[in-house]
């Protein structure tokens, strides 16, 4: 189960990463101040996605290493 959890957290960071390059992709093409501000902050948001699923990989790892 753990070889399956972490290839899933993997994936999901790797989706996580994406999903924040769209966004960046989005701002730039933004017309208006409100919307590249809604942009910036889902970059925010999926930065912090991001961060929580590598500190459970991390995690992950460390426990297996025992």
């Amino acid at each position: 189960m753990s070889d399956e959890l972490i290839r899933v957290l993997e994936e999901a960071i790797e989706s996580e990463r994406g999903a924040q390059e769209r966004y960046r992709k989005a701002i730039e093409k933004a017309s208006d101040p409100e919307t590249r501000i809604f942009f910036e902050q889902l970059v925010k948001d999926e930065e912090r996605h991001e961060q929580l699923l590598r500190d459970r990989l991390k995690t992950l790892k460390f426990l297996r290493s025992f």
